[in-house]
């Protein structure tokens, strides 16, 4: 079980997140509390209004997600339900308005929590602090593994949960891993290896195009690297710990930074490379219809349809409805106005009774009367209109408000599909391009070079050599020098006109024979390896 939360803001980017159905094979809002609103759009919209009236620097919200442990199964509703309410508990969150999501991804289950830390309970609107909610989530998972007999996730480098809780990795490192699929580390490790086996700027630009990062002028920085996905990164940074600024400015003296092509050249050029790639797998009948990517992206774009027909019909049903109330409404304010006129005229006095209310004034009376009556009808029907029109804006704003929340979902989908198309052209790319050659040590490149050079007797020599050096406990360097001495004339001048191996000197191989006697007497030297202290 990994928990990971945070405080954060961007609440409508939060709802597009956990609404993605591209990204996620599911996605289930199991609960939405403390909200009229019952869509994650239009919750976090009330819960920043809320948040505003407090001092909170836009982190209106605290964001929780729940990853089990998939070697020890899903967890059931009641277990997550019962970690959400544990977690609220610790971190003081107990009441408060929550949205829970739950997502598969993969075939992995998991699930997300969303806070709003604004408590509007009391007389005055505030915010509830939360501070080491690390060290209370890591309590939490404690004591939940240990009620439901789970175990703790492993400590490894390597596992989830360090990956859930590395705050060294920034969050822009972690989206650009997402979208192109290297690690941090191994992008740094590539780099470096191109910088310690060579010696120029040349052979130290040339070294990392084979590996596929192309040097560039930044924006902000003098020298960045561009990989085969487009991602930018500083070049100093993946060399840190590795080399100082100082020396790489000057092994790259050669390549001003000025000189060098900007970031939008690069990734135009990375992307016609991206797609030649994809037309030659074409040609070659390597790719012989759609990917699965391309296939999702299909039928996501059948769902967008589906979710925004949807909405039309919602919308055109809405406007059907206002305009039979808005009649509704007028046809029963005129009845009621004929009405009271037709019982007017039926209580209108006739004959003699007539002539005495004109005489007497109380014709006059009960016409201002009336007039008032109406005034004050006319007033009250004019309410209601309006009451009428702002219950209609309001569905209307809620519509419009639930189409610019579509609208944010459905770039937020297109993003990621365009994104997992960049990463499968990518993976292509770099599939295809050949194996990186394995630079081996010193002594072995050595004897490599050799066996490839020599003769039989060569391959044997050198063999012989290693085999003494494992068992006398000889530095590597008096060995190499030995068995260089040995086979230094193996090879012919480069005017001989035959093609095969020169003869071996006799003499050298005499002395190399005696060297190797000396050597197998020589006893094994106590102490600490000089070249493995130097090497540290």
């Amino acid at each position: 079980m990994v928990l990971k939360g945070n405080q954060r803001g961007g609440g409508q980017q939060l709802a597009a997140h956990l609404m993605n159905s591209f990204d996620n094979e599911s996605v289930e809002v199991a609960d939405v509390r403390g909200a009229v609103a019952q869509d994650l759009s239009g919750a976090f919209a009330e819960w920043s209004a809320q948040g505003r009236a407090t001092k909170i620097e836009k982190k209106y919200y605290y964001h929780l997600s729940l990853n089990p442990d998939p070697a020890q199964g899903p967890l059931t509703r009641e277990q997550y339900f019962d970690l959400i309410e544990r977690t609220e508990r610790s971190l003081k969150l107990v009441g408060q308005p929550r949205a829970v999501v739950f997502h598969v991804k993969e075939g992995r289950e998991h699930g997300h929590v969303v806070w709003s830390r604004v408590d509007t309970t009391g007389d005055k609107v505030k915010a509830i602090p939360i501070s080491h909610d690390r060290l209370a989530l890591g309590t939490v998972k404690r004591q939940f593994c240990r009620d439901h007999g789970l175990a703790l996730p492993a400590r490894d480098k390597n596992s989830r949960s360090d990956i859930f809780n590395d705050r060294a990795e920034d969050l822009g490192e972690r989206q650009q891993k997402e979208r192109s699929g290297i690690t941090t580390q191994q992008r740094k490790s590539d780099i470096a290896a191109c910088w310690k086996v060579t010696s120029n700027g040349a052979a130290f630009v040339q070294a990392m195009q084979a590996k596929g990062y192309y040097l560039a002028h930044g924006d902000k920085r003098d020298y960045v690297v561009l990989d085969l996905h487009g991602e930018v990164h500083s070049l100093s940074r993946q060399l840190s710990g590795v080399v100082r600024k100082k020396e790489l400015v000057q092994r790259l003296a050669a390549y001003p930074a000025d000189k060098q092509p900007g970031i939008e050249k690069i990734r135009d050029f990375l992307q016609q490379k991206r797609q030649d790639a994809i037309r030659k797998a074409v040609a070659q009948k390597e790719i012989t219809g759609p990917t699965d990517i391309e296939k999702r992206r299909e039928a996501l774009k059948a769902h967008q349809h589906q979710r925004r027909a949807d909405l039309d019909h919602m919308r055109g049903n809405l406007i059907g409805r206002h305009a039979s109330e808005r009649e509704g409404l007028m046809a029963a304010q005129q009845a009621q106005n004929t009405g009271i006129v037709s019982a007017r005229l039926q209580k209108q006095p006739k004959g003699f009774m007539a002539f005495l209310t004109r005489v007497t004034g109380i014709k006059l009376v009960i016409e201002v009367r009336q007039k008032q009556q109406d005034k004050a009808r006319a007033a009250a029907h004019k309410q209601q209109t309006e009451a009428l029109q702002r219950t209609h804006g309001r569905e209307l704003h809620e519509i419009d408000r639930l189409s610019r929340a579509l609208d944010g979902l459905d770039a937020r989908e297109n993003r990621s599909v365009e994104t997992a198309l960049k990463r499968e052209q990518f993976q292509l790319f770099v599939l295809k391009k050949p194996p990186q050659r394995v630079l081996k040590p010193e002594f072995d490149r050595a004897a490599g070079i050799r066996e490839a050079t020599g003769s039989a007797g060569s391959a044997g020599l050198s063999a012989k050599f290693r085999h003494q050096a494992q068992d006398t406990g000889v530095r590597k360097g008096e060995l190499q020098a030995a068995f260089e001495r040995a086979t230094s004339g193996k090879t012919k001048p480069a005017g001989d006109a035959g093609g095969g191996p020169a003869p071996a000197d006799t003499e050298k191989l005499d002395e190399a024979r005696r060297t190797r006697d000396e050597f197998r007497r020589r006893q094994p030297r106590p102490g600490p390896d000089r070249d493995r202290d130097r090497e540290r």
